[in-house]
């Protein structure tokens, strides 16, 4: 008798699984069909463009001569005497993502900006440029961030950061050689 009644309901588990599975056809088992009781268009060309391969990804690099930069008390330019600020560029990275107009790169770059030697306190506007070369001389992009960093009252030193996230390097051309350039540049400075 138990034996009848354990082949009875695995014949009825066996009739709902297969009426169930005729409720279903091949391509509508993607898991958001299965969670969600059907496709989503949307969601599906959002998880595509979130999980498409990346076609170019370039280099940060700090131009030679461009991680520090001084700030010198006015008219004092070059004396070690009249210096308020050292400012420098200590880290940077950056993130890409290629959709169907390229690849958009979001580039972060920080520092410290430290008082001199007469332990200055202030807000100084840092100019940092950001350059992306292709085959080592064409400028694709060149952009000039006036960063604000201050050192408060009682201390001698703070951080600064800067995230730029409108880099699009062209489809098609990941056969060229990119580098993105991170650096100072004083000629953008204004007065302190």
């Amino acid at each position: 008798m138990k034996s009848i009644g354990v082949l009875m309901k695995c014949a009825a588990l066996a009739a709902t699984v297969a009426v169930l599975s005729g409720c279903s056809t091949a391509s509508d088992m993607s898991p958001g069909a299965l969670l969600s009781g059907g496709r989503d268009p949307v969601k599906e060309q959002e998880a595509a463009e979130i999980f498409r391969p990346v076609e170019v990804c370039p280099q940060v690099q700090v131009r030679d001569g461009t991680q520090m930069m001084p700030v010198y008390e006015r008219g004092r330019q070059g004396d070690p005497a009249g210096l308020r600020f050292q400012a420098t560029v200590g880290k940077f990275s950056r993130d890409c993502r290629t959709s169907e107009i390229g690849t958009t790169v979001r580039v972060g770059v920080a520092g410290r900006l430290l008082a001199g030697p007469s332990g200055a306190t202030g807000r100084v506007d840092l100019p940092v440029r950001v350059v992306l070369v292709r085959n080592g001389d064409e400028v694709l992009y060149s952009e000039l961030h006036l960063i604000p960093a201050e050192i408060a009252p009682g201390t001698a030193a703070t951080n600064w950061a800067k995230v730029v996230d409108n880099i699009v390097v062209p489809l098609g051309t990941a056969q060229s050689r990119y580098v993105i350039y991170v650096g100072f540049d004083e000629s953008g400075a204004k007065g302190t």
